[in-house]
Formats: C-alpha cells, sequence, structure tokens
C-alpha cells in the first residue's frame, strides 16, 4: 500500500499564509524608530539642525541649532554705542559717564507733532507709572510698601540734564531705574525726552516761553 504522506489541510495552510504575510509587516515595522510608524520612513527621522532649535532626535534633543557668528560680525541694524557696559553700580565712575555722555550724544529728532505724540504714548505706557503723568515722580506704583518714589523731573538738577545724560539714564538705567533698552528703540528714546523736555517746560516757564 503507497504511502500518501500527511493530508492537506486548507486551515492550516490558511494559518500559515496569514502567519507569513503578517511576519512581512511585523518584522520591518519593528524596526522603525518610534513615535513614527512607516514602512519606509527614509530621512523622516534623523538628526537634523533647524534654525534657534533644540535639535538631535536619538541623542536626547539637547543640541542647539544656534550657531556663534564669526569674529567681527555685527546684525543688521546695529548701532554702536559708545557707553555700552558702563558700570551703573558705582557712582562716581557712572557720574563721569553721565557727564560724557551729555556732551556727545546729541537728539537726532525734530520735535513735530508726529515725534512728540509718539514721546507723550511712549512716556505714558513705560515711565509714568513711576514717574506720574506729569514728571512729578507720583506714578502708581510709587508709596508706602511698594516702588520707592523717583525723583521729579521737575528739579533744577533734571532740567540741567543734557539729552545725552538723560539717553544715557533711559538706556542702562540709575539707582533704583532700570535699563528700559529692551522696551524703547533707540530713537524712542529721544522722542521721550523731547516730550520730557516739553513737560518741563509746560511746569518751569522761562520768560519769553508764553509768547514763543
Amino acid at each position: 500500500m503507497l504511502n500518501k504522506g500527511p493530508r492537506f489541510s486548507p486551515t492550516l495552510y490558511k494559518a500559515s499564509l496569514l502567519t507569513l504575510v503578517a511576519l512581512a509587516f511585523v518584522l520591518p515595522l519593528s524596526c522603525v524608530s518610534l513615535p513614527y510608524v512607516e514602512f519606509f520612513n527614509g530621512m523622516a527621522v534623523q538628526p537634523k539642525l533647524k534654525t534657534q532649535s533644540l535639535y538631535g532626535w536619538g541623542y536626547g534633543g539637547n543640541l542647539m541649532g544656534a550657531m556663534s557668528p564669526p569674529a567681527g560680525t555685527i546684525p543688521r541694524g546695529y548701532v554702536s554705542y559708545p557707553f555700552a557696559g558702563a558700570d551703573t553700580q558705582n557712582a562716581d565712575t557712572y557720574a563721569k559717564v553721565l557727564e560724557q555722555a551729555g556732551e556727545l550724544l546729541q537728539n537726532p529728532l525734530t520735535p513735530t507733532m508726529e515725534v512728540m505724540e509718539r514721546g507723550r504714548t511712549l512716556f505714558t505706557i513705560y515711565c509714568s507709572v513711576c514717574h506720574g503723568t506729569e514728571a512729578m515722580g507720583d506714578g502708581t506704583v510709587v508709596g508706602p510698601d511698594r516702588f520707592p518714589a523717583p525723583p521729579s523731573l521737575h528739579t533744577d538738577v533734571a532740567r540741567g540734564y543734557k539729552d545725552g545724560t538723560i539717553y544715557q539714564i533711559i538706556t542702562a538705567g540709575k539707582a533704583n531705574m532700570p535699563s528700559y533698552a529692551n522696551k524703547l528703540e533707540p530713537e524712542d528714546r529721544w522722542a521721550v525726552i523731547l516730550y520730557v523736555r516739553a513737560l518741563q517746560r509746560s511746569m518751569n516757564p522761562k520768560p519769553g516761553d508764553i509768547e514763543r
């Protein structure tokens, strides 16, 4: 009698075929880096640099895309400032810086209506909270158990400051006043100074001011 071997099983055949098909998909997918679920991910997963952001997936993501600029380069719109980095904590040294700034720096703006309005708006936003709307040193944040009151800008000392001196104070700060360089652009600082001068003239008119 001939031995015909094991009988063909359709069920076993289907199960084996499904197993092979499943393995054909499961094994490649198991090799794909998570969290991407792509059969062929190509270059989707790679440590690549993107400007001003962390990069290096697979390396902890702690590499920064910002690179140090070459020596001697400056950013666009950069304007050199001779008193950058002045020591505001040393009263004697800083007093000399303020004097030098007053002699060297000149207000480049013309007091047009547009410039004065710009100065008034910026003074109201950034300065009046401490200095007060009329620069009397009575802003809304000063008082007992609050911030110390700044000196009035109508004193003889303040009115005697040259525009360059006030510009340096706005730029780097003085005493309890911090720097406002990150809030006011250079041109805006000059506009604020023109408005302060207008306030000073309104509160301390000189002979002939009314006629003019």
